[in-house]
């Protein structure tokens, strides 16, 4: 059930990052936000949120994973991955880090799905509200170099390997198996006239939640079949991402 807003203020900042001038709480959309004092800025903060990325890549069955080279997680593994600079497609970024991770040169499949969480002490996120998104890219060229910098080692790993491995990342291990699976992911469903935008959809979806209740994943599913006689019928093709399965 949906729960009422709030007017608990969003954490404190004390000045503009626009104009510097001195920012004050003000009602708005349910909730106090700072808003910006200079009647001409109009900055108003609306929270901390960052946006992530990460792709499974597939070679003869096995899996591309890197060796986190420092903490959070120094030392585990996982698919390569990172940060969406803010001027950057997602579909681009998970290219550039596949590359700067790992060495290998990729180009985009598909979508796998995604994991929302909530920012704050301890979420696996950090301090901000994170949408991670799971791609999954088909392997052009290069052979796995770690960058030395972010990862320490790098290479590509059979489901058996990987399970024997220690402190592999529990959302790379679903999406790998998720890629090995072969079902269906999102596609570009809308390119806008303008240059670089694009936009993602799936057929069906259903949520995962976690058991903190903090953490969302999503992800792409094949289609129901057709319902027999006395059964509730399928939904017609078109539909998005679900909530409820």
């Amino acid at each position: 059930m949906p729960q009422p807003a709030t007017a608990e203020p969003l954490p404190l900042m004390n000045f503009c990052p626009r104009c510097a001038s001195p920012l004050e709480q003000r009602l708005n959309g349910g909730r106090n936000r700072p808003h910006c004092t200079n009647a001409g800025c109009g900055f108003i903060f609306f929270g901390d949120f960052s946006i992530g990325c990460g792709g499974v890549v597939i070679r003869d069955g096995k899996a591309l994973l890197v060796q986190r080279a420092h903490n959070p997680g120094k030392g585990s593994w996982q698919i390569p991955g990172g940060y969406v600079e803010a001027d950057e497609a997602v579909a681009e970024a998970v290219v550039r880090e596949c590359l700067e991770e790992a060495g290998v040169v990729t180009e985009v499949v598909d979508v796998l799905g995604f994991r929302h969480s909530i920012g704050g002490q301890g979420s696996i996120g950090g301090p901000s509200t994170n949408v991670y998104i799971v791609f999954r890219l088909r392997p052009i060229s290069g052979e796995p170099c770690a960058d030395g910098i972010e990862a320490s080692a790098a290479g590509f790993y059979s489901l058996d390997e990987i399970e024997r491995m220690d402190r592999v990342q529990g959302l790379s291990s679903w999406a790998i198996q998720r890629a090995l699976e072969g079902g269906p992911g999102l596609h570009p469903a809308h390119r806008s006239p303008a240059a670089g935008v694009v936009r993602w959809h799936c057929r069906w979806g259903i949520r995962r939640p976690a058991p903190s209740g903090l953490v969302t994943l999503w992800r792409s599913v094949a289609p129901r079949r057709a319902a027999r006689p006395g059964q509730r019928a399928t939904p017609p093709a078109g539909g998005g991402l679900s909530d409820r399965s």
